[in-house]
């Protein structure tokens, strides 16, 4: 049963289907494409609340470096590719009004990442 847990920031995404995705670092029980993932707020606390059941449809293999770059399954991403990355992971600066709404997010993205988790990271981008 892989249930996984986001942050208030993602919830409202997560229910209305604008994030599909969540990079995690490897673990036992790992999901596997096929499998039901259950999706959590504040799992393991007083305010746990489940958000969806969704199935599992891709896994792939993520590094992010301490040098800001990007690795999916062994190719390194561009600039832009990281920036649509981090939109489609729940990192969006809804302050820029620019035809690219992706530009700049992998920045806002890689400030939290840096704060929160060791790196370099190698984990898994987990899609449904």
């Amino acid at each position: 049963m892989p249930a996984y847990s986001f942050k208030e920031r993602f919830v409202t995404m997560i229910l209305t289907g604008k994030k599909n995705q969540t990079i995690r670092k490897k673990r036992k029980g790992q999901a596997k494409p096929g499998s039901i993932l259950y999706l959590y707020y504040g799992l393991r606390t007083k305010w746990c609340r489940k958000l969806k059941e969704v199935i599992c449809l891709c896994i792939e293999e993520i590094i992010i470096t301490e040098k800001e770059a990007v690795f999916i399954n062994g190719k390194k991403l561009t600039k832009n590719e990281k920036d649509l990355l981090a939109y489609n992971d729940g990192f969006r600066n809804e302050e820029i009004n620019l035809p690219e709404r992706y530009t700049g997010c992998f920045n806002i993205m890689f400030r939290w990442w840096n704060q929160t988790h060791k790196l370099p990271f190698k984990g898994d981008i987990i899609y449904w």
